[in-house]
């Protein structure tokens, strides 16, 4: 009885491990993110002064967060705009998409080139336009005014 009992406490243990494991190598974060959405590829447009459309920025996930030490609620936030101060590399995270969808660029929600009222959620071009944009100038460094700049040519 105490042989068949001790067996599988065994089993559950080396099963807790085996799920544990697999759960924490699920919650990785990428060193580099490619900003691709349905959303963006559906209105991605052609650069003015290219014959191809631009390449979506390459993201530096891993360099922002740990050289430049930009915490995950700088750029993560929640419905109402509030940074997630309590987020941590691994987290589990909406996508961007998942409620920067509702409207469309050039709706009449917008103020300014990258802006939208504070009860209005910005379409996901603007929102991420805005939230990389706004970071760099903030930073004091140069931001670029044609998509060429951020964009490479494919």
């Amino acid at each position: 009885m105490n042989k068949k009992i001790f067996t599988l406490l065994m089993a559950a243990g080396i099963a807790v491990v085996f799920t544990a494991s697999g759960i924490q190598a699920g919650n990785t974060v990428d060193d580099v993110i490619t900003m691709k959405s349905k959303i963006l590829d559906a209105t991605r447009k052609k650069s003015p002064d290219a014959e191809k459309p631009c390449k979506l920025v390459e993201f530096t996930h891993k360099k922002h967060h740990e050289e430049y030490k930009i915490s995950c609620g700088d750029c993560h936030h929640d419905k109402e705009g509030k940074p997630l101060a309590d987020l941590k590399a691994g987290d589990n995270v909406q996508k961007c998409e998942e409620c920067h969808t509702n409207v469309k660029p050039g709706d009449k929600t917008f103020q300014g080139k990258y802006k939208a009222k504070p009860v209005d959620i910005m379409h996901l071009e603007s929102a991420i336009h805005e939230n990389c944009i706004g970071c760099h100038k903030g930073q004091g460094l140069t931001v670029g005014t044609k998509c060429g700049d951020c964009h490479t040519k494919m």
